[in-house]
């Protein structure tokens, strides 16, 4: 019997990909196929395992090796750093300025544990140089109480360096080095300059952790501290799946057979629809769209990542997944216990209301599981293919290993695909004509 569903070893995520590879492709010739067995393609998964280690092992890569090596993540001066700005019991508020991974990451994560945040510290991550909402973030802070903290590796990242020379206004000289706060490169760029010049507390992201990765680093790592989350556990968690990689024969490995499967599906199913089954991971579906269609999306290959939110979106986009275009891949993300499940009550006396009747006794958390399995099981009844991503619960071990379980599918699937999962050409390009438009005008 073939195996489609595993614990990732003693992390707690749990891969099903029994609704994804069972379900047929049409081939050129308009046959159906079926995913051939993960032995086939073994050659080709140990030449791409051994070229994208290999990168990781010349620490060409950070993010792989980052749960283990504290000199990668910056842990250590991170938690420090973090400390002592809540000791000081000073600030209220973070401003967080940062784009693209810059923000996406601490976003997703903050969002998702909010509830296990220990500090009072609230958060507001500007990601998008927008006056109106600009001003109306600032209209509701204090300077003497928010903490301003900058997020650009290069120190080139236009929508970023613009708000901090504003936000530096609004501090005023008087408060930069106890307000403000860089993370950056340790050794260039405009951002290290200046902050060296400036003498502003400073953490670094490792050179060789880029941008929709570095949440392994202080970028993520930073605003986790503030809000009292473990960093420890977050680690473990993305450390617990690295060694299932490490440990486990890749054609055992159902990162490797997911991500070959979405391969050879490409060309009918090019669209990758990312679906929690949680509003607190919500975000994760915005954090996988950055992080699948940046790495991926190069040399006229790729997909196209949509986020959606189950349940809510059952009354958007299920039609559409069921009965449009078989052009998606549906990837669901569901927590399997909750601390609270809140219990649907009985109403007072007899009721005739037969759908208040059938909700009688039963639970939301059993409700929203309930209806994920529904809507994975018409989606399979329409031969739509679909997998899930199940945590044991929201926690920073779970999260650590949902993040590292994503970023690998992604470098693991890029390196089969023959792309670079680590560069952004596109981005770098638009970079070049805004520098141009700028010094033009």
């Amino acid at each position: 019997m073939t195996v489609t569903a595993t614990r990732l070893g003693s992390s707690p995520i749990t891969l099903d990909w029994s609704n994804f590879i069972r379900v047929p492709t049409t081939t050129s010739t308009g046959a159906k196929a079926i995913a051939p067995d993960s032995q086939t393609y073994l050659h080709e998964w140990t030449e791409g395992w051994e070229k994208l280690r290999g990168r990781f092992m010349r620490n060409e890569i950070g993010f792989y090796n980052a749960p283990i090596d504290p000199e990668l993540s910056q842990i250590e001066a991170t938690e420090a750093l973090a400390a002592q700005i809540l000791n000081s019991k000073q600030f209220t508020d973070c401003l967080f300025l940062g784009i693209g991974g810059s923000a996406l990451g601490p976003m997703s994560l903050l969002s998702s544990l909010q509830e296990h945040c220990k500090t009072k510290m609230r958060f507001h991550i500007c990601d998008n140089p927008d006056p109106i909402d600009w001003k109306a973030t600032l209209g509701r802070l204090s300077p003497d109480h928010t903490l301003v903290c900058a997020v650009t590796k290069s120190g080139t990242t236009f929508e970023t360096v613009a708000q901090l020379l504003i936000a530096m206004e609004w501090l005023g000289k008087n408060r930069l080095k106890s307000h403000l706060i860089a993370i950056t490169d340790p050794a260039k760029g405009d951002m290290k300059a200046f902050a060296t010049q400036e003498g502003l507390a400073t953490l670094h992201i490792s050179a060789p952790i880029g941008g929709r990765f570095s949440v392994f680093s202080p970028v993520g790592l930073f605003p986790a501290a503030l809000a009292g989350l473990s960093l420890s556990e977050f680690m473990l968690g993305a450390k617990q799946v690295r060694d299932y990689i490490e440990k486990t024969p890749l054609e055992k490995n159902p990162i490797f057979i997911i991500g070959q499967e979405m391969i050879r599906q490409a060309n009918q199913r090019s669209i990758h629809v990312c679906m929690p089954y949680s509003t607190r991971l919500r975000l994760i579906g915005d954090w996988f769209v950055q992080m699948w269609g940046e790495s991926l999306g190069k040399d006229g290959k790729g997909f196209t990542p949509l986020a959606a939110l189950g349940a809510t979106d059952q009354h958007s986009i299920l039609q559409l997944l069921r009965d449009g275009p078989d052009d998606k891949i549906t990837m669901f993300l569901t927590v399997d216990q909750v601390e609270d499940e809140v219990k649907i009550p009985k109403l007072p006396g007899p009721t005739s209301y037969a759908s208040f009747k059938l909700l009688e006794g039963h639970t939301l958390q059993e409700l929203l599981l309930t209806e994920y399995r529904a809507t994975s099981l018409v989606l399979t009844k329409g031969g739509r293919p679909n997998l899930t991503l199940r945590v044991d619960k929201l926690d920073e071990r779970s999260l650590g290993a949902l993040f590292f379980t994503f970023s690998f599918l992604t470098a693991m699937t890029g390196t089969l695909m023959n792309v670079n999962p680590f560069d952004q050409p596109g981005v770098e390009e638009g970079k070049i004509y805004t520098r141009e438009a700028l010094m033009n005008s």
